[in-house]
């Protein structure tokens, strides 16, 4: 698909969205009160990357804090992106900024969904992402991880589960 043709779509997605369910309406279920601004999710790329839209219609790409998922054609990369998708595509979440931009121009964010979960952690609980222990050293994130290896919850099932940074690294040295 062309990139002009993609963009259009996600606008019209982040249009219809908004006109569907009131997204920028105030939600009373979110929690936070250190949420920086809010974005539609109109597509999830994996289980840590989405694009968002905010209120004024900038549509952004977003790099989750703290959890590294399976890359795409990794094992367990549909769930995991399927997971996120569950969470937070089409919805109104809320974004705390930890750092403005990654090495890609990401914005690396919290993301809070519209019922005040910390959708790092749902991710983390699932099974369907790691803690990225490099660039974060939040204890609950730790925890949470530790837990869903102890109980062999998704993609911790596997026998021997491929962390995203040592595939990334493999496919590098192989291209």
């Amino acid at each position: 698909m062309k990139k002009k043709t993609q963009k259009k779509l996600s606008l019209l997605v982040a249009a219809v969205a908004l006109a569907t369910y009131n997204i920028f309406t105030p939600d009373a279920k979110v929690k936070s009160n250190d949420i920086d601004y809010y974005v539609a999710v109109v597509s999830v790329s994996d289980g840590d990357t989405f694009r968002g839209v905010s209120e004024d219609g900038t549509e952004t790409r977003f790099r989750m804090q703290g959890i590294d998922a399976p890359e795409t054609g990794q094992a367990f990369s549909k769930r995991s992106k399927a997971k996120l998708s569950s969470l937070i595509l089409g919805k109104r979440v809320g974004i705390r900024v930890h750092k403005k931009k990654d090495g890609f121009g990401r914005p690396v964010v919290w993301v809070e969904t519209p019922n005040g979960l910390d959708a790092g952690e749902e991710m983390l609980k699932s099974g369907m992402a790691w803690h990225f222990k490099n660039y974060d050293n939040a204890e609950n994130y730790n925890k949470l991880e530790q837990e869903a290896r102890n109980n062999r919850v998704g993609l911790w099932k596997d026998s021997n589960p491929t962390a995203p940074w040592e595939y990334r690294k493999s496919k590098r040295y192989k291209e």
